[in-house]
């Protein structure tokens, strides 16, 4: 075929919908945005984790280590390996853990932040006052309350297995489900109700599927991979995959944004720049 050939069906390939998404995500240099969120849940969420962990493994003797190996399908030496970065002494203060957990929650109020600049970017909106910090915190609550759900999840498909053999399924439901929810909640929330739920609705439902895909692929190529890194590099090696994942849900999270906010431009009418403009209740 000819170069002059080409042309025509270049052209055709930048009009069409998935061109024009690409082209978007380039212009707001959403790839840049994706690495300052894995940067933010790598430096933030981590010690969140780890003080959360504590506090729980105090009060009832187990940490979050083996749900959350659990709920990335992790077995055998990887799931040691990676409950062995949330063992502990039991022997801490109190006070020191809640601090601890007081400045990791702090810190990752960081990731709710730089998930807010990236939606309102997507979504070309101005930058929220700085009196609608608070929201951060209250992302962060929701935060805790989905991760409870999921991580609870992987204890009911358990059960499930045992009794009706349905766990994949329970579990691909609820994580669908907890994610869609959690995911329409936070952009609404962050983006202090200037956009319509229907309008983040197909944003929400990407990144929900990519989460469950993301997890259900985890049990799967994980585990082989935490343990050679931990055999190569040891416990390090372990935070290094993680972080590899958090980079990829990084892309889940923004990415999915961006073609929920391609899908509303061409199918969903927006609402007067007026209402738009009004912040919304939660």
């Amino acid at each position: 075929m000819r170069v002059t050939d080409d042309v025509p069906l270049l052209n055709g390939l930048g009009r069409s919908w998935p061109g024009k998404c690409w082209r978007r995500g380039q212009d707001l240099q959403v790839p840049t945005q994706m690495l300052a969120l894995a940067a933010q849940m790598v430096l933030c969420a981590a010690p969140l984790l780890v003080a959360t962990s504590a506090v729980v493994r105090r009060a009832d003797g187990h940490g979050l280590g083996e749900p959350l190996a659990r709920y990335l399908g992790l077995h055998g030496a990887a799931a040691r390996d990676f409950m062995s970065l949330f063992a502990g002494s039991r022997r801490v203060s109190m006070t020191e853990l809640v601090v601890g957990l007081l400045l990791g929650a702090a810190f990752a109020t960081g990731i709710a932040a730089t998930q807010q600049r990236g939606f309102e970017t997507l979504w070309s909106l101005p930058r929220a006052p700085i009196r609608q910090s608070w929201r951060w915190l209250v992302w962060l609550a929701g935060l805790g309350v989905y991760l409870a759900v999921v991580l609870g999840d992987g204890q009911l498909g358990h059960h499930t297995d045992w009794r009706l053999h349905l766990g994949a399924l329970v579990r691909v439901v609820i994580q669908l489900g907890a994610s869609l929810v959690f995911y329409c909640w936070s952009q609404h929330l962050l983006l202090n109700g200037r956009v319509a739920w229907r309008r983040l609705l197909p944003g929400a439902a990407v990144m929900s599927l990519g989460t469950t895909v993301l997890v259900l692929a985890s049990g799967f190529v994980l585990p082989g991979q935490l343990t050679e890194q931990v055999n190569d590099y040891g416990p390090v090696g372990a935070t290094f995959v993680l972080s590899v994942w958090l980079v990829i849900l990084s892309a889940v999270i923004l990415g999915g944004a961006l073609v929920g906010v391609t899908v509303a431009e061409r199918h969903i009418p927006a609402r007067s720049e007026e209402a738009a403009l009004q912040p919304q209740p939660l």
